[in-house]
Formats: structure tokens, sequence, C-alpha cells
């Protein structure tokens, strides 16, 4: 089944594939959260629910030499929405038809916008969850650490801070590499030389989590993320990936979708480190 209605749509096979390589790099380009999350999938544009088993932060398997049944560790199996996340663009009939007359290629800045849009959807979904679909999300989900900061907009105070919540994780059962996003401003601040050693705060820190440092305009700057983003901790779980989609003619112009559907799945909520700063 075309679920995508490429058949009935008034563009070209060839001109399908610019649009959609042209939304495919934009969404590529602005998300975070898919920099360092494992991929789950895709499952198919169908999948509407997903299974999400919820495992203790910290435990340890058994040690014997004659092996019998163990007591399985405690799973909390949880069912939670794939939702779809769309933005719809317009193409007026006019400019395919100057496009084909003069042999121009048409302008898909349009589907570009729209893709920005659906990218900065699915990192809100990842960051902050939804409220109404009942998601939870890095910032938002019960059970992750949250460790209070008076030093974290402070010369150095980003790199101290990340530290003990990197110390705080380790302690929790969790090893490096861990991943770091912070907000615009905070991250722009990290951009100074760390004390007297002549090198970038944000070097020093990147040096020290041995993962990824990123900026979101999504991360409030009284907060800082530093996750264990394996794959034993949590993925997102992806049913159809970003693509775009023919909707309906109406009124002589043809309506297209940028769409997806997502959901990140936080099999072990310690496994993130929130950092907020006090005041």
């Amino acid at each position: 089944m075309d679920v995508l209605n490429h058949d009935t749509a008034p563009i070209s096979a060839a001109e399908w594939s610019l649009v959609t390589d042209a939304v495919i790099r934009v969404v590529r380009h602005h998300l975070v959260g898919r920099r360092f999350l494992p991929l789950y999938g895709p499952l198919g544009a169908g999948v509407q629910i997903v299974a999400v088993d919820r495992t203790p932060g910290l435990d340890m398997a058994r040690i014997d030499m004659m092996m019998e049944a163990d007591e399985a560790s405690p799973v909390d199996r949880r069912y939670q929405r794939v939702p779809l996340l769309a933005k719809d663009f317009v193409i007026d009939w006019r400019d395919i038809e100057e496009a084909r007359s003069l042999g121009r290629f048409l302008d898909w800045s349009k589907a570009e916008a729209a893709a920005s849009f659906v990218a900065l959807a699915e990192d809100h979904l990842i960051f902050h969850g939804s409220e109404s679909q009942n998601l939870e999300g890095l910032l938002t989900v019960e059970g992750r650490h949250v460790l209070p900061s008076t030093r974290l907009g402070e010369p150095g105070g980003g790199f101290e801070e990340i530290a003990r919540a990197a110390s705080h994780l380790v302690s929790a059962g969790f090893m490096p590499p861990f991943t770091v996003v912070a907000g615009v401003t905070q991250y722009a601040g990290w951009h100074r030389l760390y004390g007297n050693s002549g090198v970038l705060e944000v070097e020093q820190i990147a040096r020290l989590v041995r993962g990824g440092v990123y900026e979101s305009p999504l991360i409030p700057e009284d907060s800082v993320l530093v996750v264990a983003a394996g794959a034993e901790n949590l993925d997102l779980a992806v049913g159809l990936d970003a693509n775009v989609a023919f909707v309906e003619s109406t009124h002589m112009n043809h309506i297209f979708r940028v769409l997806e559907t997502v959901s990140l799945r936080i099999k072990r909520p310690s496994a993130i480190c929130q950092i907020w700063r006090e005041g």
C-alpha cells in the first residue's frame, strides 16, 4: 500500500526524489536527540503502540559455581503510543506549471521549512515528552536524577557540575561515555578557556564524559542533561522515518505533508541526570 500517495501526486518520480532528499537533509541537520539516541526500527508506518521494559537502575548478576534457575530482575512492561508528527506545506499549481514550462526545478523551500518544524517537534518529544499522549521525556520522566547546582553558569562551573553528575551516574551503576545536552546560552558560555589550561571548557567537558556535547534551544537555561545513552537504557522507536506524503489537491493547489512516527523508550530513568541551577 502506498501510504505516502506518491502515485496520485502531481509531481514526477524525479521530483519526489528531490523533495524527499531535501526534507531528510534538513531533518538530519536540525535534530539533536538522534545524534546520541540509539534507534529502534523502523517498525512500520502502521505501528501505533510499542512496548517498553523498565528495569532496575542498579542490579547485579548472580555469581555461583552451579547455576540453577536465577531470580529474574523485576521488569515493569509498559505500552506507549507512537504518535504522528506532521507539518503540511502547499505547492501552488502555477509554480508547477511555471517550472515545467521553463525547464526549471521546483522550489522546495516550503518543504524544507516544514521539515525543520517536524524536527523541532521530535526533539521536543524527546526532551519534554507529551502530556496529551502520556509520554515522558528526558527532562520530565520520573526516576531521573536531579542535582541542584549553584555554579552552573559560572566560569568553570559547568565542568565541575558535569563532573559531579558523571560521578553520580557511575555510582548509580552507569559507565561512560555520557552525553551532555545544554541550552544555547549555557553551551555558548563553555566556549571560553578553562582556568589556565589553554583549553576551552567545552573541550574539557567532552574529554571528561567521553561522549558528545550538544546544544538545543529546547533545554531550559537553568538545566543541563547528562545521559548514559546506551541502548540498554533508552532508545528512539521509529515507526515511519521522516518522509513526504501527498495529501490532496484543493482549490487547484497541492497539499503535501512532512511526517514521521516516533516514540522515546526510556528503559532505565536513572540513566538520566539533570543538573538544575537553583534560583
